[in-house]
This record gives structure tokens, C-alpha cells and sequence, in this order.
């Protein structure tokens, strides 16, 4: 056998290219194998306009890719004998409409892992409609061992009870695809309306196309009487309109192209009967439309949540309402995302479909359980750190408590100032630390791991001495070690404080950190930018990021009241508060009843003086929970975020932006940096230096907008920011730092992933998406 792994793309459905498109990309990106698209017959035959093999093709050129094409199960297991790897299938089940692939999963080779992809939000054995059923039934089957699903088990309803403990969530690769050269940026002229009159679901009760077309008709009419012009896209697999020589209006344009080349976002708003692509509409952040039949009869419950529309009267009332009212539309999708439990964040996504490839071209690995013999977890865990620091209780110590509490996990804290205390330094030692100290100190940290027999190690932003006993002890006794890094440690400016700047820049403190960065099992990198940067850097080390650095619980409900309070946290960056500080006492001279508060250890500016009793300087509090507490009773109404534009701001997480949603302030915050993310669908104001007072005017003129803005905010948090989430994120790393050290004394396939596996691989997931969307 040949001992090169593949991945194997298999294709039978013209709509399997939009699925496939972006994984064939992440494939050649991320492993270093073998990649080919399995192509059946059926599929050449529905390409009637070859649209299809001309877009295969450029995948093909663009990954290195073969083209194998097959008539019958025994021309694919040709193909494919002799081979291993993964074999992927964007559509397959028992339904004899996905024959071609499933007989060619039952014939594979046992080398290969056999992966099913949901091909669709409502999509035949995950999530059906009312009409699947009556077409297809309820009991649909897969020849997969992993399927890889878009929401969490209880969103799949129809998941067959035998099928159910091969999911995986993986979220929609769809949101992984960069549009190709044939999309267009910029506004689009009018609405788009797209077709899926092929679909069972608009005949199986009925013919709904009929009326759907005739209701389109009339729209037209009404819009081209204004001189208004209406997109319409037919379905790629049915192309109904196209097929059957529909007459059209004359204001109508036709858009035929695959939807990864349709500018979406650049549309005045988007209808469609129950189909994918409403969406994909919702998830480019236009209004979105649900068609359902005149008498209520189709099922589109899958999509509630969304706007409903069946009369014309309905149609022009949506056209009108997604200009007049879009930020009510835009807020109630984004409701809806959330509430059905699907990864849509195109970092998240990329991660997830790296973790589940990285298990077929290594070696064959059970993915659904770990071995046996190991713990699901850590049971033991050694935190370092230089003290009881931030980074460490809000990263480890917050999301991982009541695992601590119930005694699922035992843990012990290791930190320099500990030592410090136990080994109390000679005067002469206290600025250079010498041999014999650093033998003492060694030997302390080894005689406390020893102590404690962790089963984990995970050094905290650790710079402190002798992290390279901390690198040995782990290799004596096979314990895993992370390094959690969440700045760029190795270039802290002079910008942060003087203080600060000669004591992470001592040679001593930058060895530590590059010993780490070298010697880890794997670093957990705060920010995919961190990670991008520590690559850029040359560390080869495996890395891992998640898609939260901060989690956060709701303190303050967002309350609609006349703002009365700003106020600014910092520790150490004067020159950040500068930014926005000349505009700051402007906005202060012009609202006599504000007061502003500065939190944390930034000395208050004396152009501050004038303001005198208006002005409050709240003391850092060290311990996490206790800093939280007391936050929480300032009551702020408007919090600043401004950030300098330096290469180390570029790298850091949002943790503001996280702490002051939770206790009820709105958030103004520098674009471009780490704020555009969170901040995004008015979850947060994103400015440019110059933009400051004209925010707070306007945030302070309009109570309702600042009210609605947090809401918005808190419901991100708590859909994307629990310490729930971050729990999981944190067990997720543990869990593969324990694969990385599994797949170093194995002996495995040589071809490995040649990116992070546990994670994105930031340059690519940039190189496939774009820098705006990375």
C-alpha cells in the first residue's frame, strides 16, 4: 500500500462544488497529501452547460488536485485502491438520489476514514421539513463513520438514532468560501429573489412553484412600473427558469452564477422559498425573506424566526421595511442564528473541519472517544505563572472552577512570586540572578511538580526563571505542557510603562519565553494575529487558538436611562487614554451632568482637574472576581476603547469589549484593530481618531440607540462569550495537547498537517477567506 495519504473529494450533485469548494482549499493550505476529486458520470451528464467542470477545473488547478472520474462502484474502488485517507462525500445517504455515492462509501477501502458532509440547513437525515418526509421518509441512513454536521444533536431532528453518535459539528463550510473573480464588490441594483421550484418541498403538497412564480411575476410588474430592476437566481441543480424557458419581465436580471461568485452582501435585501439560501442571505447581512404558499401549507418551521411573506401585498411591504426598518430585520436574524446553534464564525469553522481532516491523514484514529485507558480530561493540572496574574484566573481558573470545585479536576498554582518568598534573594541577587539561585529555584519548581504529579502542566504567560526545568521535568515524566501566551511577549513596546518595558525586555525573561514557545507540546495562543505573529516569528511549535480569549456573564441588564457616566479602564497606557482624551474633555465641557471614571492604575491626566468632583479614580482590584464585582456597581453607561495603532495592539484579544458588555455600557472602540469582530451588526461603535465626541454626542443625544446597542451586545456574549463556551474551548485544548503528544510516540504516517491542527492555521484561513473576513 502506499503509504502517501489522500484526501478524496467525492462529487455527484452539481450543488456538491459549492460544498466542497472551500475544504478542497483548506485541504491543500493545511495537509501535506494527495488530493483528487472523485467525479461520477450523473454528475457530467446534469452539467449540461458545463458550468460545473469549468469551476471543478479551477479548484483542481488552484490545489494541485487529479480528476477521476467514475461510472460505477467498481470504477471508484479502482480509483481508489491502494490509497488511505479520508474519503469525502458532500451528499450521500440511503436515498436513492444519492445512490452513486453511497455505493461508492460501501465498496471503499478500509484505509480510509468515510466522512458525509450536510449539504444544506434543511437537508435529508439532519434537519427535514414536513415535505422530506412525505418524499423521502424519516429512517435515512448513511454509509459514513463521521458526519459532519451544522448544529449541536438537538437542531439535527432528524438524525437517525443509529447515526447519531457519528456526529460532528462542524458549521457550514459555506462560510469558508472567498468569492472567486467573478464577484463583484459594491451595492447591488435592487432586491434578489432566487428559485428553487425543482425542490420536492414546493411539490410534495402541492404546486407552490406556481403560485411562488405567479406572486414574482406581479412583484416585477409593480417594481418595473417604478423603474426598479429585480435580480433573480435560479437554483444551480434545478434551474428551473433557465430549463424551461420561463418568460421573465423585462426589469428582471438573471444571475446564474455559483453563489460563491454572487456579491450577496451587496444586495438591497434577499427572498426565497424555505432553501439554503436564505441562509446564506442572513449570514451576508442583508434582510431575508421567507416565502411560504397563500393556505400556510408548506412547512417552513425550520425558519422561524425570520420574516415570513406569501401575498404581493407581503413582497412590497418587505422591499419597502428592508430599507425603512433593516436594523430591526438585521437584529431579528441575528436572533435566529443564535438560537439554532450553529458555528458561523469563519475562524471557528475552519478550526473545526482542520481537527476533523487532521484524524484521516495522520493515522487512523477513533474520533468519538479517546482510548480508554484515557481520561476524557486532565485530572491533575500544574498551572505556572509569574503570579496569580489576570490572564491566569480569567483564562483557566474562571471557566474551569466547578470542575475544580466538584474535585473532577485537582490543581495547584506554581508562581515566581511563591518562589521568590520561599527563596528569599541576597541583595546582590535581586537584579541579576545568579547560578546558584537559579540551581535553588529549579530545584524548588521541580520539588512542587513532584509534589503534586500533575498530569498537565500549563505555563500562564510564564517569562520567570528556569522555564527550562519546567521544559525537563515535563519530557522526564511524559506529561504534557502548554505555554498560554496572550501578548506578544517577545516585543512589549516602551509605550506600556517604562517599568514594564526593561522587565519583559530582560534577556533572562525573553529566553523564558522563547524556551516556552520551543519547548511546549503545544501553545495556546490568545488571538489567531498572536498566533499568525508567533508563526511569522519562526516558532514551529503545534498552536492552537480558539474563538474567545475572554468569557463573561451578564452583571448589568442593558436598561434604557439617560447616560450619566463614561469611563475608561487601563493599566499602564497613558498614551492609549491620549487618543481619545483632547475630545473626551470637550464632550465634558458640553455635558455638565456627565461624570467620567478612570479604573485601574492610569494616573489621571491633569487636563482632568477642571472637571473636578466629575471626575472618579477607581483603584485596580487584583483578584478577578473581586475587579468584576465591583465594576459591576459603577454603573457605566458608555466605556472607551481606544486602542494605538502598533504592531503590539494588533495581536491583542477584546477583553474590554467582553468586561464593559457584561456591565452594561456601551462600547466606543478603535477600528480596525481587535474591536471589529465583536463590535460588528451594532453590537459597538467602531471609530477613527477623529470620531470620538461625535459618538458620545450621539450615543448621549440617543438613549434608545445606546440601549439597543448593549442588548444586541449582551446577547452576543451570551451566545458566543459564555464561560460555558470557553470551558469547552479550554478542554478542548487539553484534549489535544494529549493527541499532539500521542501522535509524537506513534508510529504514524509521516505526511502530517503541516499547519496547527488543534486550530487555524491563520494565514490560511486569511489566504482562503480574505484579510477583511479572517
Amino acid at each position: 500500500m502506499s503509504r502517501t495519504r489522500h484526501i478524496v473529494f467525492l462529487l455527484n450533485l452539481l450543488q456538491d462544488v459549492n460544498v466542497i469548494r472551500p475544504l478542497a482549499y483548506l485541504a491543500g493550505r493545511e495537509f501535506d497529501c494527495e488530493i483528487a476529486f472523485l467525479v461520477s458520470g450523473r454528475f457530467l451528464e446534469r452539467d449540461t452547460l458545463r458550468t460545473w467542470q469549468r469551476e471543478l477545473g479551477q479548484i483542481a488547478a488552484d490545489t494541485g488536485a487529479r480528476i477521476m472520474i467514475f461510472e460505477s462502484p467498481l470504477d471508484a474502488l479502482c480509483h481508489l485502491q491502494g490509497k488511505s485517507g479520508l474519503l469525502i462525500a458532500a451528499s450521500e445517504s440511503t436515498l436513492s438520489t444519492h445512490a452513486e455515492t453511497h455505493n461508492v462509501f460501501r465498496v471503499a477501502p478500509p484505509g480510509f476514514l468515510k466522512i458525509t458532509l450536510q449539504h444544506g440547513y434543511e437537508c435529508v437525515g439532519f434537519l427535514q421539513n414536513r415535505e422530506h418526509v412525505i418524499a423521502h421518509g424519516r429512517n435515512i441512513k448513511f454509509g459514513a463513520d463521521v458526519v459532519a454536521g451544522w448544529c449541536e444533536a438537538p437542531y439535527l431532528t432528524s438524525l437517525a438514532a443509529s447515526e447519531r453518535s457519528k456526529l460532528y459539528v462542524s458549521g457550514p463550510p459555506m462560510v469558508l468560501n472567498k468569492p472567486g473573480s467573478g464577484a463583484k464588490g459594491g451595492s447591488v441594483s435592487g432586491g434578489l429573489v432566487c428559485e428553487n421550484l425543482h425542490s420536492a418541498r414546493l411539490r410534495a403538497t402541492g404546486d407552490h412553484g406556481k403560485s411562488f412564480m405567479e406572486t414574482f411575476d406581479r412583484f416585477c410588474e409593480q417594481l418595473g412600473a417604478a423603474g426598479e430592476k429585480v435580480n433573480l437566481r435560479p437554483h444551480p441543480g434545478g434551474m428551473y427558469v433557465i430549463r424551461n424557458n420561463v418568460a421573465l419581465a423585462p426589469n428582471v436580471v438573471l444571475n446564474s452564477q455559483p453563489i460563491y461568485k454572487v456579491n450577496l452582501s451587496g444586495y438591497a435585501f434577499g427572498i426565497s422559498a424555505p432553501s439554503t439560501v436564505i441562509l446564506d442571505m442572513v449570514l451576508a447581512g442583508i434582510p431575508a425573506a421567507v416565502w411560504r404558499d397563500g393556505q400556510g401549507i408548506m412547512d417552513a418551521s425550520n425558519y422561524d424566526g425570520l420574516t415570513p411573506i406569501s401575498s404581493l401585498d407581503d413582497w412590497l411591504a418587505f422591499a419597502r421595511d428592508a430599507v425603512s426598518d433593516r436594523a430591526r430585520i438585521l437584529d431579528q436574524q441575528s436572533q435566529f442564528l443564535s438560537r439554532i446553534a450553529m458555528p458561523v464564525k469563519p475562524a471557528d469553522v475552519y478550526a473545526r473541519f482542520a481537527r476533523l481532516f487532521s484524524g484521516g491523514v495522520s493515522k487512523p484514529v477513533e474520533l468519538h472517544a479517546p482510548p480508554k485507558e484515557a481520561p476524557p480530561h486532565p485530572r491533575r493540572i500544574a498551572f505556572l505563572a509569574n503570579a496569580l496574574i489576570p490572564t491566569l484566573q480569567l483564562s483557566f481558573l474562571k471557566p474551569l472552577a466547578p470542575m475544580f470545585e466538584s474535585g473532577e479536576i485537582a490543581h495547584d498554582i506554581i508562581t515566581e512570586v511563591e518562589a521568590n518568598e520561599a527563596l528569599p534573594a541576597r541583595r546582590h541577587e535581586r537584579r541579576d540572578i545568579g547560578a546558584q539561585r537559579l540551581e535553588s529555584m529549579g530545584n524548588w519548581i521541580d520539588e512542587r511538580l513532584t509534589q503534586f504529579a500533575p498530569d498537565l502542566i500549563v505555563a500562564c504567560r510564564y517569562s520567570a526563571p528556569c522555564a527550562d526545568r519546567i521544559v525537563a521535568y515535563a519530557r522526564a515524566n511524559a506529561v504534557p505542557l502548554i505555554y498560554h501566551i496572550d501578548d506578544d511577549l517577545l516585543n512589549i513596546p516602551r509605550e506600556i510603562g517604562e517599568k514594564k518595558f526593561l522587565a519583559h525586555n530582560h534577556p533572562n525573561r525573553l529566553k523564558s519565553v522563547d524556551t516556552l514557545l520551543r519547548g511546549a507540546d503545544l501553545v495556546y495562543a490568545s488571538t489567531p494575529r498572536l498566533k499568525s505573529r508567533l508563526r511569522q516569528l519562526s516558532y514551529r511549535t503545534p498552536m492552537a487558538v480558539g474563538p474567545i480569549y475572554c468569557s463573561g456573564k451578564i452583571l448589568n441588564r442593558a436598561e434604557h436611562r439617560e447616560v450619566t457616566r463614561v469611563g475608561y479602564m487601563g493599566f499602564d497606557h497613558a498614551h492609549v487614554f491620549e487618543i481619545v482624551l483632547p475630545q473626551l474633555v470637550r464632550y465634558l465641557r458640553r455635558n455638565p451632568g456627565i461624570e467620567f471614571e478612570l479604573f485601574g492604575s492610569i494616573p489621571k491626566p491633569a487636563v482632568l482637574d477642571e472637571f473636578g468632583a466629575r471626575i472618579h479614580v477607581i483603584e485596580p482590584v487584583r483578584n478577578y472576581e473581586e475587579f468584576l464585582a465591583v465594576f459591576a456597581t459603577r454603573n457605566w453607561d458608555i466605556g472607551l476603547c481606544p486602542l494605538a495603532r502598533t504592531p503590539f495592539n494588533e495581536v491583542k484579544a477584546n477583553t474590554k469589549w467582553v468586561e464593559y458588555t457584561c456591565v452594561g455600557a456601551a462600547v466606543l472602540a478603535t477600528r480596525g484593530l481587535v474591536y471589529d469582530e465583536c463590535c460588528a451588526e451594532g453590537c459597538g461603535l467602531l471609530l477613527d481618531d477623529g470620531e470620538w465626541l461625535a459618538a458620545l454626542e450621539d450615543l448621549t443625544d440617543n438613549a434608545t440607540a445606546r440601549h439597543e446597542m448593549v442588548r444586541r451586545a449582551q446577547a452576543r456574549v451570551e451566545a458566543e462569550y459564555s464561560v460555558g463556551h470557553l470551558r469547552r474551548q479550554v478542554l478542548s485544548v487539553f484534549a489535544e495537547v494529549r493527541r499532539q503528544i500521542d501522535r509524537q510516540s506513534a508510529d504514524h504516517w509521516p505526511h502530517l498537517a503541516r499547519g496547527a491542527l488543534a486550530a487555524i492555521t491563520a494565514a490560511g484561513l486569511e489566504d482562503l477567506l480574505g484579510p477583511s473576513q479572517a
